[in-house]
């Protein structure tokens, strides 16, 4: 699903970012998932996370992180919960979202 994001602007932009699961290839068969946050400018990331993968009966920690949407199919998200960055961009890429380190969580149907 594609969301449309009102911004205090005098136009509105689409954002190309889909809601929805998601596959990480540095995590395989972990859980992914992006979804709407309490505002249309936020978003709520859940997953899980097994040591490195969830398809072999690994043992799971699952989590959950926020973030925004920034338009122009651009994603923040704060993996800080994680040990990681405050504010990881993640960019819509038409199949996926590309994160800086190379990374794509592609979309599943």
């Amino acid at each position: 699903a594609q969301i449309l994001l009102r911004l205090d602007e005098p136009e509105r932009r689409r954002v190309d970012v889909e809601f929805g699961r998601y596959s990480d290839p540095k995590h395989p068969g972990c859980a992914r998932e992006i979804a709407a946050g309490s505002s249309g400018a936020t978003l709520t990331v859940r997953g899980a996370d097994g040591t490195p993968g969830c398809s072999n009966g690994e043992e799971q920690k699952e989590w959950s992180l926020e973030g925004e949407v920034r338009g122009g199919g651009e994603i923040l998200i704060d993996f800080s919960p994680k040990c990681g960055p405050k504010d990881l961009l993640g960019k819509w890429t038409g199949k996926g979202i590309l994160y800086p380190d190379g990374n794509t969580w592609s979309k599943l149907e």
